[in-house]
């Protein structure tokens, strides 16, 4: 049995290798298509594409700054985090930081997209790209010291007595741990998301319902509404495992686990670290499926930077000859 579960971990370790190497990869791309096509006109025009740009850049950031070295401690078991004590902080409050301001952007695309089909002029006045730009860095600036710069006081290198001394990321309050694992990751992480996206569904069909004239929204406008509502409940689900492990992780910390059930946590740990960063991944191709205007933009962009590239090596080879 020992054998079996030891099996289990290495396989979750190779998942995380390579189907997270990929998730990166993915990631990195699909962000940042998302951050061109929305920075263009129209859709740079509408207030919605501002919380769209600023999440694609946190999470064009966030998959090679956190989820990278994520990647080299769990899957190579490298803990770069325990190499350095200022690292160690930076990561832990930069994802801090990431995880909560996404969240927050997203309750604020709710309030827009439910805004611009409100039959109050009051509710409507609040769809404006000032008051998003004003929003977006009031959030940011509250968030960080609010929430990351705890983060960087607490945590560091802590001797584990467990692990005879060897020194890990984490934080020296273990009242801060546990805030973490019972409401943080739970609640930003898995019910929250889920609760914002079904009330976020049921007010804006209501409202469409008894205003009855599907020219209020836009069709762009209709689609970004229905692929927001796939995306908010996408990242619920990705997430969900992950705060259920650490919640459990947290309640049985002081129970002393066989090898065996050590094995299959961390299996289970595994593969729910790789799932977790998902949500971080698929924005552009949730929009791809789902938006047809959103896909056509993309093709156009993506048909652009091909002919770019035919023309720029028809001119070096020109040169050359």
């Amino acid at each position: 049995m020992l054998i079996s579960t030891e099996i289990l971990v290495k396989t979750a370790r190779l998942i995380l290798i390579y189907g997270g190497l990929t998730i990166l990869l993915l990631g990195m791309f699909g962000s940042l298509m998302v951050i061109i096509i929305f920075n263009y006109y129209p859709l740079n025009e509408n207030p919605f594409s501002i919380y769209i740009r600023v999440i694609g850049i946190l999470s064009f950031l966030f998959l090679p700054i956190y989820f990278l070295p994520n990647i080299v401690t769990f899957g190579f078991e490298i803990n770069w985090l325990a190499l350095n004590g200022t690292f160690c902080k930076f990561q832990m409050s930069y994802a801090v930081f990431t995880i909560t301001s996404i969240f927050i952007l997203n309750c604020f695309i709710s309030f827009n997209r439910y805004s611009i089909i409100s039959s109050s002029p009051q509710i409507r006045s609040f769809n404006s790209i000032k008051l998003s730009r004003y929003l977006v860095c009031g959030a940011l600036i509250i968030i960080w010291f609010a929430f990351g710069m705890p983060v960087v006081i607490l945590f560091d290198n802590v001797p584990q007595e467990n692990l005879n001394g060897t020194a890990i990321c984490t934080s020296r309050s273990r009242a801060l741990l546990l805030f973490a694992a019972l409401f943080y990751f739970p609640l930003l992480e898995g019910v929250l998301p889920i609760l914002l996206a079904i009330y976020f569904w049921y007010i804006t069909r209501k409202l469409v319902k008894r205003l009855n004239n599907q020219h209020v929204i836009q069709r762009f406008d209709r689609q970004i509404t229905r692929t927001y509502m796939f995306q908010i409940a996408g990242n619920a689900i990705a997430s969900l495992p992950f705060a259920t492990i650490n919640l459990y992780r947290s309640l049985t910390m002081e129970k002393k686990r066989s090898e065996n059930e050590e094995n299959v946590v961390q299996f289970l740990r595994l593969l729910a670290i790789c799932l977790f960063y998902v949500q971080y991944s698929t924005d552009f191709y949730i929009y791809m499926i789902t938006s047809s205007e959103f896909r056509m933009r993309a093709c156009h962009i993506l048909s652009f930077w091909h002919h770019f590239r035919r023309y720029w090596n028809n001119r070096v080879v020109q040169a050359q000859v």
